[in-house]
């Protein structure tokens, strides 16, 4: 039985005159007589009677019409309902913003106020994608999911973010934010206060050594983010775990605690933006501090000409802060 059959018939059923239906449905009489009793032939049962020169519904032809209108009305519903849908979903762009996530909802703002009527849908989680699809994943490759095919790479140091200096006070960075967990004090905390705040004093953005830091304190996020375990890391590496004084998943309010100056937290060249005015960058005189951002137009989610044109401006605004 097909859909096709049911459209006949429920034609034939409402005009009882096979000539004016096939007229009407352009298809031959034969064709659409052939058609109505091949749909009887497969019900064992007989839908149509004659009258005169015509014909008409038999008793059972009159309880089927009734029930299968309704189903086909259903079906011609849900397929309008799905181009809607389709038409829909194709208008919204889905975000998968893993790492720079600033720069992902600058980007955004600005496209919206060019474009108000473009929809976003972002999610920020190492698996999303996975589970649905998206059309964009802005993530910090990690060596655990391979490289999205033709994604753009942006490469960034991760620095040290210190607070600053006035003339000769030395602003230590581990005031306030001592370790309190019952771990004590490292062998030579006090030469290693004085080297930090040798290291503080520098204003002229060198290098800084991690080993003149160990007794600061650091503002850290939390959970399994990836720049903190790629930093934790490093300096396990090193001989050394940091004492985490202040941590946060969230990392908007860890940017805005080391902004201010409250105390020293690793901070990505590029992808953070500009520290608060109470703390200064300075570079990690040990090796492996690096990340790279990888930008991808994903094509989990099927054609989005709204995705493809925000992809590259996003780009752009990457470009626009790497300098390139």
């Amino acid at each position: 039985m097909e859909l096709l059959q049911l459209r006949y018939f429920l034609e034939v059923a409402e005009s009882e005159h096979v000539t004016h239906s096939a007229q009407k449905l352009r298809v031959s009489q034969p064709s659409l007589t052939q058609a109505i009793s091949r749909l009887e032939r497969e019900l064992s049962v007989q839908l149509f009677e004659p009258e005169g020169r015509g014909i008409r519904l038999t008793e059972a032809g009159r309880f089927y019409s009734k029930r299968i209108a309704k189903a086909v009305g259903e079906i011609d519903s849900a397929t309008s309902e799905l181009a809607r849908f389709d038409e829909e979903r194709s208008s919204i762009v889905r975000i998968n913003v893993v790492s720079a996530s600033n720069i992902v909802v600058d980007a955004v703002a600005e496209w919206r106020a060019q474009h108000p009527a473009a929809k976003f849908q972002i999610v920020s989680s190492e698996t999303a994608s996975k589970i649905e699809p998206c059309d964009i994943e802005v993530r910090m490759q990690t060596g655990k999911t391979p490289e999205a095919k033709g994604a753009r790479l942006f490469k960034e140091r991760i620095m040290l973010a210190v607070p600053t200096t006035n003339g000769d006070e030395t602003e230590k960075p581990d005031a306030g934010f001592r370790d309190n967990s019952g771990r004590g004090e490292r062998p030579g905390g006090e030469e290693r206060d004085i080297a930090a705040s040798d290291a503080l004093a520098n204003g002229r953005g060198e290098a800084i050594s991690l080993a003149q830091m160990q007794n600061s304190g650091f503002i850290m996020l939390a959970g399994s983010r990836n720049i903190s375990n790629l930093c934790l890391s490093q300096c396990v590496k090193l001989g050394f775990r940091p004492i985490i004084a202040f941590e946060s998943d969230n990392p908007s309010v860890v940017r805005k605690m080391i902004g201010l100056g409250l105390g020293v937290g690793f901070w990505p060249e590029h992808s953070w933006g500009e520290l608060g005015a109470g703390a200064r960058l300075a570079p990690i005189l040990e090796p492996g501090f690096v990340r790279t951002i990888e930008v991808a137009r994903t094509r989990h989610g099927g054609s989005n000409e709204q995705a493809d044109g925000f992809y590259s401006f996003l780009l752009q605004r990457f470009e626009a802060r790497w300098n390139i």
